[in-house]
């Protein structure tokens, strides 16, 4: 009961990726896909929590918390998690966003009722010691260390964000601060774990080679005695319009410039997400965009040049990251960038340019539903985000819908004479 995709001319023809759904008594929504070409299985559980709801001064619980699923729980004990899923020839781990937590488990399929005792044991109950917490936030702190305070450009991505959504939820930076780390209690991770890690407040999606009813069976079996309310309110997240440029200069241990404009761009499922996907590609992200081939190969001025989209459930941004060879004026590349998202205006694209993004674009949407964590994980974003699952077979539809004019459009509105951040990392000698 796979995927595939057959095209002909315009018409896309798909047989749909199928599902199935139920709600426990408990108020946990629970998602089925069944293909059984490979004994393999996933399990998916996603939170919706993330960092925006957490208080505004106490930043850092919810992706502290998430190294918290993995100490130990009722029946099982620290790191025991990844032990058993590991031992079954199978992988784990998890991640935290601004909006979700989400944990999956990949591993034959003769396990599934493993990751299904394993998934609800620490929902049920975290040993939550003190021991637990100090040691986590130790490892919380070094990996903040490690991956943003004292990597190179390591902070862009918080500057992005702290500025471009300034005054939201989505202002503070996923991991924390070490201030904030530091300061939790035993009681503050007990009260969120009761708060937010609830039947009702999650999803669990199962995929690949399981039989309906058995699947079903298990997973009543193990989860449908959990007993917990959803006992918080959730924060409003507004997102005010970026209505001023901003120009920051970092002075950092890099030996090259770094040059990011961000723009602020509408939430993720809008129309924008589809046809800036369209304008990212030929502007700056593979080795025939217009960006490359100016400032790489013909002028020399940088070593890479990307664009990026980051969609969230209430707001978006698109930004370009350059790297820019010495010698070369940080204002000069800046100025190369504008005109040419002008000239993409103005000038708009080629049929043969824009159909080659949209075969592009076609071919990875079509490839990547023949991974079962590929389906897992965008099925978890779908219902935790629009509570829609179906999204997931018309994506295609959406991308191959979006026509040059579109592009155009959508790059006019958002970038065209639009507030921008520019952020610029320059060596400290």
């Amino acid at each position: 009961m796979g995927s595939a995709i057959r095209t002909t001319g315009n018409e896309v023809n798909a047989n749909p990726i199928k599902f199935k759904e139920f709600d426990l008594p408990n108020k946990l929504h629970c998602i089925l896909h069944q293909d059984n070409r490979n004994p393999i299985v996933n399990l998916t559980l996603g939170y919706k929590v993330g960092s925006k709801d957490e208080d505004k001064n106490r930043k850092g619980i919810a992706h502290l918390f998430e190294h918290l699923m993995f100490q130990g729980s009722k029946n099982v004990k620290k790191n025991e998690h990844f032990g058993h899923i590991m031992k079954s020839g199978g992988i784990c781990n998890a991640f935290t966003m601004q909006d979700v937590t989400i944990y999956f488990d990949s591993m034959p399929a003769n396990n599934l009722e493993m990751a299904l005792w394993l998934e609800s044991d620490r929902m049920n109950s975290l040993e939550l010691s003190e021991e637990n917490l100090e040691n986590q936030k130790s490892v919380v702190i070094e990996e903040k260390m490690q991956r943003y305070d004292n990597a190179p450009y390591g902070t862009m991505f918080h500057n992005l964000c702290k500025n471009i959504f300034k005054g939201s939820n989505y202002e503070s930076s996923v991991i924390g601060e070490v201030e904030d780390i530091n300061s939790f209690s035993v009681e503050e991770a007990v009260d969120f774990h009761s708060n937010y890690y609830s039947p009702e407040n999650s999803v669990l999606i199962v995929t690949g080679d399981i039989e309906f009813d058995n699947a079903s069976e298990l997973i009543h079996k193990y989860f449908a005695d959990i007993k917990k309310e959803k006992l918080f309110k959730r924060k409003d997240n507004i997102i005010a319009d970026f209505t001023k440029d901003t120009d920051l200069i970092i002075h950092d241990n890099v030996n090259l410039s770094m040059l990011c404009i961000g723009y602020q761009l509408p939430k993720a499922g809008s129309k924008e997400s589809y046809s800036m996907e369209y304008f990212i590609e030929m502007i700056a992200n593979n080795k025939s965009s217009r960006l490359y081939k100016s400032l790489v190969y013909e002028k020399k001025m940088v070593k890479s040049v990307h664009a990026s989209k980051y969609m969230l459930e209430d707001g978006g941004v698109l930004f370009f990251k350059v790297m820019i060879n010495q010698g070369i004026s940080v204002d000069d590349v800046k100025n190369d960038i504008h005109q040419a998202i002008n000239d993409f205006v103005t000038k708009g694209c080629s049929d043969e340019e824009f159909q080659t993004i949209k075969n592009q674009l076609q071919f990875i949407n079509t490839v990547k539903n023949l991974k079962m964590l590929n389906i897992s994980m965008e099925t978890a974003f779908n219902y935790l985000y629009f509570e829609d699952i179906s999204r997931i077979n018309t994506e295609i539809e959406k991308f191959l819908s979006v026509s040059k004019q579109d592009v155009i459009d959508s790059v006019n509105e958002y970038l065209v004479n639009k507030k921008k951040l520019t952020l610029i990392y320059l060596p400290m000698n």
